[in-house]
């Protein structure tokens, strides 16, 4: 048996090579797709966390049995296998089978041990449908979240919203002022592209991250993974949703609007206008993202605004998954540090 593993910082052309013939036969979310690790990648350079890019394809007799994602960041004085874009999780691993999951946690234990790494933070998508937390069979501390999933397998979409998104969603419908519109790779415009980056400054107050993933953003529309909703209102633009898919599953990535409109019902026809579009492209599933889960947990603190984000996203046909996610410590301080941070943040009693 031959066995080998091909760094991406070594040769990234047979890396990607293996990588994407290994996504080739498996159902898998937009998550690992090529340019969405490109997409945090340039997130972590560009706020200049990135210490090494240790992502590798672990390979059998020619053919890739595990693909694994794996940036260093560099934060304070502390090396972490982590990801600044997910609060600090790097999506888990992908094998084939049990015996490889063991040789792919043991080789990510002796990669973090050789850079002095303090902690590994990985989560598990949820739309894979993991029936437990593995990490913890590798030692990694239990930080799972619950997420919100919307289900577009029902024959009657806007049925199974509830009954208040109805009514929103209905406003905007029958108000000839609104329109809603989509942009996907057939009818890519960056101009268009560069509004939804725009409002999402102005609503934020502030620029939340770097220009050049919102360019990875429509590198990936344009090349068929995503789609941008957008509600005009009479003939301004004044909000977006942009959704990324791969097969059967999508991600409700990021939204913007204008805040001179915010006392309107803008993202109930967004979303659901979204669920209508992905499910004609053969989407079953959306990952509605955080803020969703209801309650807070180690490592997981919600405001009150963040908490009605998750109240109007489980307005919409589906159901909580566990996101399960993991953190293995080599760091005692920083363990203290996490700890210390569960005992400020975590409301007792509530």
């Amino acid at each position: 048996m031959s066995v080998k593993i091909v760094f991406k910082e070594e040769n990234e052309e047979i890396f990607w090579d293996f990588w994407q013939k290994y996504l080739a036969r498996i159902n898998v979310s937009s998550r690992y797709l090529r340019i969405t690790l490109e997409q945090n990648i340039k997130f972590s350079q560009a706020k200049s966390l990135l210490y090494r890019d240790k992502s590798f394809v672990y390979v059998v007799n020619n053919e890739p049995m595990a693909c694994v994602f794996l940036p260093i960041e560099k934060r304070g004085d502390y090396l972490m296998i982590s990801h600044d874009i997910n609060d600090g999780y790097v999506d888990a691993p992908l094998f084939k089978n049990n015996l490889i999951e063991k040789q792919i946690f043991s080789l990510i234990d002796e990669i973090a041990r050789e850079n002095n790494v303090g902690k590994i933070m990985f989560s598990i998508d949820p739309l894979e449908n993991s029936q437990i937390n593995y990490l913890q069979k590798y030692n990694y501390f239990d930080t799972t979240i619950l997420n919100y999933i919307i289900d577009l397998t029902f024959n009657d979409l806007f049925s199974a919203c509830r009954r208040n998104h109805r009514r929103n969603i209905k406003f905007i419908l029958n108000n000839n002022d609104f329109s809603v519109f989509f942009m996907d790779k057939n009818n890519s415009l960056y101009e268009i592209h560069e509004e939804y980056r725009k409002l999402h400054h102005k609503c934020s107050g502030r620029v939340t991250r770097p220009k050049e993933t919102f360019d990875q953003q429509f590198k990936k529309l344009q090349q068929g993974f995503a789609v941008l909703v957008g509600l005009r209102y009479k003939d301004k633009n004044i909000a977006f949703h942009y959704f990324s898919y791969y097969k059967e599953r999508a991600i409700a990535d990021s939204a913007a609007d204008d805040p001179d409109y915010d006392k309107l019902p803008l993202y109930h026809i967004l979303v659901y206008k979204g669920m209508e579009y992905l499910k004609e492209n053969g989407v079953k599933f959306i990952d509605m993202g955080q803020p969703s889960a209801p309650s807070s947990q180690f490592g997981y603190y919600f405001s009150d605004k963040q908490l009605n984000i998750s109240l109007f996203k489980s307005g919409f046909g589906g159901y909580y998954a566990n996101w399960f996610k993991g953190i293995k410590y080599f760091s005692k301080e920083l363990f203290k540090q996490d700890a210390e941070e569960f005992l400020s943040k975590y409301s007792y009693g509530q």
